[in-house]
């Protein structure tokens, strides 16, 4: 299943978002934990997921970005520890 979320409403937008930083449709419809049929009407703004549905959507974004974040301000603080001081 490869479901490209097709952007109409806010859920539908946090899904494609949510496939975007997981890689797949699947992984976000296994983070959702609905039907097919019902993943397919979030993904084309027909139907709302349900709040805790929501809440798990945008737990997993948020924990995700965070992760992202985090990783960065490693990579940044590495380069600036190999940067040469200037005088």
């Amino acid at each position: 299943m490869n479901h490209e979320p097709q952007p109409q409403n806010t859920a539908s937008r946090l899904i494609a978002m949510a496939a975007s930083l997981l890689g797949s449709t699947d992984e976000v419809q296994a983070v959702l934990r609905c039907s097919e049929s019902d993943f397919q009407m979030y993904c084309d703004g027909r139907k709302e997921p349900s709040w805790p549905e929501l809440d798990r959507l945008v737990a997993v974004i948020v924990r995700v970005q965070g992760t992202m974040i985090a990783r960065n301000r490693e990579l940044r603080a590495e380069i600036r520890r190999k940067r040469p001081l200037r005088g």
